[in-house]
């Protein structure tokens, strides 16, 4: 009875207010009836009130054992819960480690079996593991290689509870995955129709039988797929895995190719365009001929590799390049500039900035080509950025000009800022860029920025990844012509110039470009190059013209020597370092750079200054035996294979130093690995 009236064994939800209230008005009702029963009839009243009683006894019992069987099952799923989390710590693959500060205190027995016979117990986690340590430090979930295995890291600082799940096979999955994507790439054969020309079908057949038989050879090795398309083309399937591993090999069938058919007194190169990361194959194959694209503008005889959003890898590209360029080639270009010209109103050439004898001799023979077109045309040049030789030649253009000159058509009045071009540009208007095709070295970027999609490149540098951000109506790049010069003096010759014929100073001009960048015919010269200059002597080219043009000043003579005097010689290379604090014209430096190869032994030189900019200009040249355009690319520069420069920014001359020794040592590295 004790038991059945005690309200403190029901369970607490029946002993909270509202259940008390509830049963409060059952009670009260139950009273209220039992009025009435008795007002109604005595006898009724008493067998009301008997079978109330006995329903509310059994009522109450029936809580009280509902309240004792729901208690049981809480308390026996609290137990299960608790036995369940223990079990997980123990037995659950994930691993768990509890530190106190940094010391290890317990692992559960899962990670203790990954472990063996190691104990971490006791340990420092900072020393007895670095790499977990390390991770512990970020942010979030965490992934790390340890025990040969891959874990997602947890953290959990609070509790110093470290979390390890085992990830494994999703890491072998993705990597399944992603070793398994398909690459496509295009190669083709840079200087096939010119090697083989006038050559009997029967040596022809020899020599594409030996370029497919090495071809396929090579892909079967790297487990490629290679089919001939062309004489000249061939198409590359595979899978990412297989490229890393001809990347590895740094397609040494590049060079093997190369040597076999010079052998045969017929040296075929090849250029590779490989696309990765793609998922659409229509896009695979776009990429791919884009990188192809990207190697013949680099002068052929290289591998690009490249995925849509990463930067390209370059193989190859340690010789110079053959020329390649056909007079057919050189009047389809100019006809197809003078179409450009003659669809727009107005023309503006432009060279890079600080611009040399090569950029501006180049702006003005296209200047005359404008005029063989009855078209205005413009020179823009930042005259307050020039040095003494391009002075001197403008001074020469305008004294020749008449009285009253009419800009567009007389050279001296053409020649602009590029403000003043900037005010005349229409949507109608072309931009040419000569001597570069790179936006960061243009000298009118406000202009190119306006006329970006009414482009012309003509160059002779190896083109670069970061060349320009829109694609040009027309590139005609030639890595192994001298000189930009050069190649507008071909173009010039296949335009009437009965109404407007080359001068006496713009061919004096252009023939500078050409001397300056061939130091005097010795470098990088060819039969195209002797032609062009033979075509300028005869057009009035004055050799003692440009002997005064170039004449220097006594203080930039003392700034050259004292550089090329402080340079040091070691395994081949000539190194320069000019002091921090003292400014360097960009001609001193690269003048010195050219003096220090004549230096017996050297086989590359480099010379280190400060710019007026702050920045810390290098200038690199080589005798052809070392590839200072992949150095200078290394450091964010660019040019050929032996000229070539950059410039470096926030840092010293010494600083710099040590990173071209780096790259240098990265270069020799490479070249012994091929």
């Amino acid at each position: 009875m004790k038991t059945f009236l005690n309200i403190g064994a029901l369970a607490r939800y029946q002993q909270n207010k509202t259940f008390v209230m509830s049963v409060g008005m059952a009670a009260l009702i139950t009273i209220l009836s039992m009025v009435l029963a008795i007002l109604v009839n005595w006898i009724f009243a008493l067998v009301w009130l008997l079978i109330l009683v006995v329903m509310a006894g059994v009522l109450v019992r029936q809580l009280i054992l509902a309240s004792q069987d729901s208690e049981s099952y809480m308390e026996e799923l609290t137990h299960r819960v608790k036995v369940g989390q223990q079990e997980a710590v123990l037995e659950m693959p994930i691993g768990v480690i509890l530190l106190d500060e940094e010391r290890v205190v317990w692992v559960n027995p899962y990670l203790q079996e990954l472990l063996g016979n190691q104990d971490l117990i006791g340990s420092v986690i900072d020393d007895s593991e670095p790499d977990i340590a390390m991770a512990m430090k970020e942010d979030g979930h965490t992934s790390i290689q340890w025990l040969d295995r891959s874990f997602e890291l947890i953290y959990q600082k609070s509790v110093g509870a470290l979390y390890l799940l085992d990830i494994t096979d999703n890491v072998a999955l993705e990597q399944n995955l992603a070793d398994h994507r398909l690459v496509t790439g295009i190669i083709s054969v840079d200087n096939y129709e010119e090697v083989t020309e006038g050559m009997p079908d029967s040596e022809t057949s020899k020599l594409r039988t030996e370029v497919t038989g090495q071809l396929t050879d090579w892909a079967k090795k790297y487990e490629l797929y290679v089919r001939r398309l062309s004489p000249v083309s061939y198409l590359l399937m595979g899978y990412q895995q297989d490229l890393q591993k001809a990347e590895d090999d740094k397609f040494t069938v590049v060079k093997s190719i190369r040597e076999a058919t010079a052998q045969q007194n017929s040296p075929l190169t090849l250029s590779m365009g490989i696309a990765y990361g793609e998922k659409e194959i229509n896009s695979l194959v776009q990429l791919a001929q884009t990188n192809l694209d990207l190697a013949l503008g680099r002068g052929g005889d290289q591998v690009v590799v490249k995925a849509e959003d990463a930067p390209a890898r370059f193989y190859g590209g340690t010789t110079n390049p053959m020329e390649k360029r056909t007079r057919v080639r050189a009047r389809v270009i100019s006809q197809t500039i003078a179409e450009l010209m003659d669809q727009a109103d107005q023309i503006f050439v432009v060279g890079h900035k600080n611009p040399d004898m090569d950029a501006v001799g180049s702006a003005m023979g296209l200047w005359r080509f404008s005029q063989t077109r009855d078209k205005k045309a413009f020179v823009v040049i930042d005259e307050e950025h020039i040095f003494s030789d391009i002075q001197s030649l403008l001074r020469a253009v305008r004294n020749t000009d008449p009285e009253d000159p009419t800009p567009g058509v007389n050279l001296g009045a053409s020649i602009i800022s590029e403000k003043d071009a900037l005010n005349r540009a229409t949507d109608q208007s072309l931009l040419i860029l000569v001597d570069h095709a790179k936006e960061v070295l243009t000298g009118a970027p406000e202009l190119l920025h306006k006329l970006s999609n009414r482009l012309v490149v003509v160059d002779h540098h190896r083109m670069g990844e970061d060349a320009l951000a829109d694609k040009p109506l027309l590139a005609y790049i030639e890595p192994y012509a001298s000189s930009t010069s050069e190649l507008v003096t071909e173009l010039l010759q296949y335009q009437n110039q009965k109404g407007a014929p080359i001068t006496r100073i713009e061919a004096t001009a252009m023939l500078g470009g050409i001397q300056v960048d061939t130091k005097n015919f010795v470098l990088r010269t060819g039969s195209r190059t002797f032609d062009a200059a033979s075509y300028l002597r005869a057009n009035g080219a004055d050799n003692e013209l440009i002997q005064s043009f170039l004449k220097e000043k006594f203080g930039d003579f003392k700034a050259r020597s004292q550089l090329i005097a402080q340079a040091e010689v070691q395994d081949g290379a000539a190194i320069s370092v000019g002091d921090n604090d003292t400014v360097y014209g960009g001609v001193i430096t690269a003048q010195a750079a050219d003096e220090l190869l004549q230096i017996e032994g050297v086989k590359a030189s480099f010379v280190l200054t400060k710019r007026q900019d702050g920045k810390v200009g290098i200038s690199a040249r080589s005798n052809g035996d070392f590839n200072v355009q992949t150095v200078m690319e290394d450091l964010g520069g660019g040019g050929h294979l032996s000229n070539a420069a950059t410039q470096m920014a926030d840092t010293t001359t010494n600083e710099a130093y040590e990173k071209l020794v780096q790259a240098i040592h990265g270069q020799e590295a490479e070249e012994k690995s091929i």
